[in-house]
């Protein structure tokens, strides 16, 4: 099973929106989110249209970074609380750091007695004693490996049909104009199940959390797709790469171009799917849809190809 780690933003939250509606996700997809922004709304719709459909997806109940940084989430949680209490389907999962002690895990699984839980681990500085009392708790249905920050021997205690193995895949460079040619991306779906029951990746955004900015001096989509078996990334670049040159949805269409070229070269290889028929749409159009979608189809392109792969339809 694939579990891809997303920030809860509005293109993620958009994207997996999308892919539940077009695809069965059950027993192939299910999302992991950790929310950075406190205005919830976006999630919550999202939670219970996933729960009201009978599908999993994983939310972190103690978000910590960009506006969760403090630590305060008054307001945001009470309605993430109502949709996983409605909805069975939906698993709270409790991200243990090296700030979290025992103490708190034990509240964790106070609030949450009756139903399946996750637990997260990224450094987290935990005994090897209250390390084996997790492995053995029936309730956690998953114990996540995250950025795959946790020692040998600790995730050597924990039950292989329980783990999960999320991994940043994707090479982030520090300016659109960087990115050129194909890079490999991952082979796990090939042999995860030798060590864990699920692998999951940031998708083609990365691990490292970017708030965003300003406009960019180019445009690149990253695009994964599938050869020999593994799963590679071609990144397509705007031919203007300055700041003063071009507007930024003639260098969207420049990549865009590039993109519909390179699919229609290989269909079998990037498959067909509804984020890359729009970019097919666009580039006929000559329209500019603005840059979240241009991240939003990047997201949905990547999941999809993923399930598509999983499911042996690519």
């Amino acid at each position: 099973m694939y579990f891809p780690y997303l920030y809860a933003r509005q293109s993620e939250l958009l994207a997996l929106r999308d892919l539940r509606a077009n695809y069965a996700l059950r027993d192939a997809l299910l999302p992991i989110i950790e929310p950075v922004n406190l205005n919830g709304t976006p999630l919550v719709r999202a939670l219970n249209e996933f729960g009201e459909a009978g599908d999993n997806l994983i939310v972190i109940k103690n978000p910590h970074q960009h506006e969760f940084h403090g630590g305060d989430r008054a307001g945001w949680i009470e309605p993430v609380e109502e949709a996983i209490e409605h909805h069975d389907a939906l698993i709270p999962g409790l991200l243990c750091t090296h700030t979290t002690t025992a103490h708190e895990i034990r509240e964790f699984f106070a609030q949450y007695r009756r139903r399946a839980v996750a637990l997260l681990y990224m450094n987290a500085r935990l005994t090897d004693a209250t390390m084996q009392q997790l492995a053995g708790r029936e309730n956690v249905r998953f114990h996540i490996n995250v950025h795959e920050r946790m020692s040998a021997a600790h995730r050597a205690l924990l039950p292989l049909n329980k783990v999960v193995d999320v991994r940043d895949d994707f090479q982030l460079k520090a300016r659109n104009s960087d990115y050129e040619g194909v890079e490999f991306f991952t082979d796990r779906h090939l042999n995860y199940r030798e060590v864990a029951v699920g692998f999951g990746d940031y998708t083609v955004l990365g691990a490292t959390f970017q708030a965003g900015g300003g406009q960019p001096a180019a445009v690149a989509i990253h695009a994964t797709f599938k050869e020999r078996g593994a799963i590679w990334v071609e990144h397509f670049v705007s031919d203007d790469i300055e700041r003063n040159v071009g507007t930024v949805g003639e260098k969207f269409l420049q990549a865009a171009t590039k993109l519909v070229e390179r699919v229609n070269e290989l269909p079998r290889a990037f498959g067909n799917d509804k984020a890359l028929r729009d970019y097919a749409d666009d580039v006929r159009e000559q329209h500019f849809p603005g840059l979240p979608k241009n991240k939003e189809r990047q997201i949905y392109h990547h999941l999809a190809l993923m399930h598509q792969v999983l499911t042996g339809a690519l």
